[in-house]
């Protein structure tokens, strides 16, 4: 069982890698270096200003070929051309559970989304983006028991 809730999120400016095809058993390896490439970025361009998420774009789950955006939050929007994209993430509302890094992994991440989902459908709730993972603390320095990441999704 997950503890569902829900909080507001601030408009952001972020920077961001899209990946269209990412294998599920590669994502961790991909994550990694993401976040360290916009992590350097972001220091050039006033720092980090809130926790990396990471949102799945597909219209199905497929193991073989997920379409990953990875987005850091700045605190200042650059002035000139630089090595990712940069966009305004919108105000909104999430509904997200929290977990530890030992749950962060198949299965309990998928049990996760899948509780998050029909917590959305039993209230009446509808997706207004994809869904996400945010990642708000030192994800490889986390003990198991250690709360690593939300399980979020941005609803209307």
């Amino acid at each position: 069982m997950f503890l569902i809730e829900r909080r507001d999120v601030a408009e952001q400016v972020v920077l961001c890698e899209r990946h269209e095809r990412v294998r599920q058993a590669e994502l961790p390896d991909h994550l990694r270096a993401a976040m360290g490439r916009l992590t350097e970025l972001a220091e050039q361009h006033g720092g980090v200003a809130g926790p990396t998420f990471v949102v799945y774009r597909n219209e199905e789950y497929d193991p073989e070929n997920l379409a990953v955006e990875t987005c850091l939050p700045i605190h200042q929007e650059p002035a000139g051309p630089v090595a990712a994209m940069v966009r305004r993430e919108p105000a909104h509302h999430e509904v997200f559970v929290r977990l530890t890094k030992s749950q962060a992994a198949p299965p309990q991440v998928g049990e996760a989304f899948a509780a998050v989902a029909d917590y959305l459908e039993q209230h009446g709730l509808v997706e207004a983006d994809a869904a996400r993972e945010v990642y708000f603390t030192d994800f490889v320095a986390a003990g198991p028991d250690d709360p690593v990441i939300d399980v979020a999704f941005v609803v209307k």
